[in-house]
């Protein structure tokens, strides 16, 4: 059963720092440009830890975080805590969503103890970052993102009462893209909503959503710190995979300057192996690729045929193997375009849009020759292909919008 309890938690002094300019998105998702943009808006800003650009990049994140602590800039809560924590943002289609969940501590398990499921691979190279971090910070400077299936919706009724009181952050964040999350937290300290929130989670199982480097980190730094008190739990925002404000993104794909790239044998070859279908519009034909069965892609084109919906109804019994981008991967972009899979993981000639707003800008940065476009994953997929033991193929799921780092620290030796 996952363990999910309140902790003490260490947070930035709003007296001595405007919270504004101290926090940042997740480092995985911030450019070079934006770190530098994030070290200019505050000299405490949370970027010099959680991605900090100096020579000796690990110890100085070190240093500065015991200093900030020392200086008072960071202090930690008298008692433990969960925080609720709200994202309040617009959908893709304009409509403005809420996203509700609680900042608190779980308690590590290895994945084959089914507690907690992974539904992506991960890489060592991010790992071995995030582990140096962790050996000089002895914290989890930004908490990982879990899901939980609740149709009965008893924890996101447990949250309400902590919205009664005065919000202790309350924070427009501009995104590099121009839209705004509002991001507010609270304490949630009412001892029946503590007691019914770790009961709710406790009676499922918690799925990550983002976070996954980071969780098999601490596993690995437990492990091999077993005398630090309070390493064996890691802060994990979870919320609930049933509620309206569980917004999974598509990823699309946007391929350019591909070697010899050519529109209409490609359009020949897919008549090989597919179904396809001429679209009037874009609109058109992401109507279709929501709705038809079978629909794996949209494929746009800078000349005519302009849109073509890919379609294929076999099925499988494996649920991994009917979600569309893994499809796109594995039966069009590396047999019918000739994309490596090295190309794809090293995103050469291939961006990676989450929104048509995104592909519009990508398309006039480089010579694109096709964009594929997928429709976005459902909740319960990601339920089924999970419990089923598996993974969501690469470049699938993109929650959004992304949690802010800097509003709590979860420090392993303050919780005892």
């Amino acid at each position: 059963m996952p363990e999910f309890l309140p902790f003490i938690g260490t947070r930035y002094d709003a007296t001595k720092v405007a919270l504004a300019d101290v926090v940042s998105p997740p480092y995985d998702v911030i450019s070079q440009e934006y770190r530098e943009a994030l070290y200019a808006r505050d000299s405490h800003n949370v970027i010099r830890i959680e991605l900090n650009h100096d020579a000796d990049r690990y110890d100085s994140a070190g240093r500065i975080f015991e200093s900030w602590k020392r200086d008072g800039i960071l202090k930690r809560e008298s008692h433990p805590t969960f925080y609720a924590y709200a994202q309040v943002f617009n959908a893709p289609d304009g409509s403005q969503v809420t996203r509700t969940g609680v900042i608190g501590r779980l308690k590590l398990t290895p994945y084959s103890e089914g507690e907690v499921l992974p539904h992506e691979r991960t890489h060592k190279a991010p790992k071995v970052d995030r582990f140096e971090l962790m050996e000089h910070t002895r914290a989890n400077i930004s908490p990982i993102f879990g899901l939980i299936s609740d149709p009965t919706f008893l924890f996101d009724q447990a949250l309400e009462i902590a919205a009664v009181h005065p919000a202790i952050a309350d924070i427009d964040d501009t995104l590099p893209n121009g839209e705004t999350v509002r991001h507010i937290l609270w304490r949630l300290d009412d001892q029946l909503a503590v007691e019914r929130v770790s009961r709710v989670v406790g009676q499922g199982k918690v799925i990550i959503a983002d976070g996954h480097h980071r969780y098999e980190t601490a596993v690995e730094f437990h492990e091999k710190h077993p005398e630090i008190a309070g390493d064996g739990y890691i802060m994990i925002f979870i919320s609930n995979l049933q509620s309206p404000g569980a917004i999974i993104l598509p990823t699309h794909r946007l391929v350019h300057d591909a070697p010899d790239f050519n529109q209409y044998r490609l359009i020949e070859r897919l008549k090989e192996h597919f179904e396809i279908v001429p679209q009037a519009s874009r609109e058109v034909g992401i109507a279709m690729l929501n709705s038809a069965e079978g629909a794996i892609t949209l494929v746009e084109f800078p000349e005519e045929p302009k849109w073509i919906l890919v379609r294929d109804s076999s099925k499988s019994s494996a649920a991994g193997d009917q979600i569309p981008a893994g499809r796109l991967e594995q039966e069009i972009l590396r047999p019918l375009v000739g994309l490596s899979q090295q190309a794809l993981d090293e995103k050469r000639n291939i961006l990676y849009p989450h929104t048509i707003k995104e592909l519009e800008e990508m398309k006039g940065t480089c010579s694109w020759d096709a964009a594929f476009l997928v429709r976005p994953v459902l909740a319960g997929e990601v339920l089924a292909v999970v419990e089923q033991g598996g993974f969501m193929p690469q470049k699938t799921t993109f929650f959004y919008p992304k949690l802010l780092t800097g509003l709590v620290f979860h420090e392993f030796e303050a919780q005892g």
